[in-house]
């Protein structure tokens, strides 16, 4: 998330591309140029970040999302089905973070304003190096995992936490579930060579409807769908079945992300 002092930086090199000092000065721009000069900022764009996004601005967006549902200031009144998929940060990860230096840099460029001891603790504690984890294999899913859980998922967890449990939850595993797979499958309409189980794709499209008519997913001979209750339970969507299984982002890694201490 962009700090005030990010935000300020992108947009003075936003005026610069354009060759003009204000913005009431780009304004009176056509919008090729705007165009433009957007496309040249988000190219330059480090992997897997596109410069733009969604910031705190005090009035929209009063605080970081995560932290003010853990504060309660959400409307109380919502029910919720959430999904993620199984391989949120992977198509974000950039192949050349490979040892310890690239990593460290990796957690200081996207989170301009962490101090040294946080990004230390991110480093060594959360995501410590491939040969002390069994979460992952080599430096790759190191940063992918934190990428999945900093942007991605431990973002379902805060919602399930903030109704009091009292919520729906799943997770699409069909391989490789990378980001954005499980949209073929929400839309499903028919034989789509991105989708490899047409009985998940329209297992996930009964559960959507129905919550959606009635605020319960569920349907006629599919697995009946739990509510994730204490013990974080959600639904496991994959081409060889769909199962319950408890929620991987109920971890003490996304509690300590939703208190933003990176901020």
């Amino acid at each position: 998330m962009p700090g005030n002092l990010q935000q300020e930086e992108t947009f003075d090199a936003f005026l610069s591309l354009l060759n003009v000092s204000t913005l009431q000065e780009a304004r009176q721009l056509p919008s090729s140029a705007l165009i433009k000069a957007n496309i040249q900022q988000v190219a330059a764009s480090s992997y897997g970040f596109f410069t733009y996004g969604p910031v705190v601005d005090g009035l929209f967006a009063p605080g970081i999302p995560g932290k003010l549902l853990l504060q309660g200031s959400f409307d109380h009144e919502l029910k919720l089905m959430l999904g993620h998929n199984a391989d949120e940060g992977l198509v974000f990860t950039s192949p050349f973070v490979s040892n310890d230096s690239a990593y460290d840099a990796y957690i200081r460029s996207s989170f301009p304003d962490i101090s040294p001891s946080v990004a230390k603790y991110i480093e060594n504690e959360l995501y410590p190096p491939p040969a002390n984890s069994t979460l992952y294999k080599d430096d790759i899913g190191r940063t992918s995992l934190s990428i999945s859980e900093a942007s991605f998922v431990c973002n379902t967890l805060y919602l399930d936490r903030a109704l009091g449990n009292q919520t729906f939850a799943y997770q699409f595993s069909v391989p490789p579930a990378l980001h954005g797979q499980d949209v073929p499958y929400t839309f499903f309409n028919g034989p789509n060579t991105a989708v490899l189980s047409d009985a998940t794709a329209l297992a996930l499209q009964e559960y959507i409807t129905s919550f959606a008519q009635n605020g319960v997913p569920s349907g006629v001979g599919i697995p009946s769908f739990p509510l994730y209750g204490n013990d974080s339970t959600i639904m496991n969507l994959n081409a060889t079945g769909i199962t319950e299984m408890m929620d991987p982002t109920a971890n003490a890694r996304c509690l300590w992300w939703q208190k933003a201490l990176y901020y």
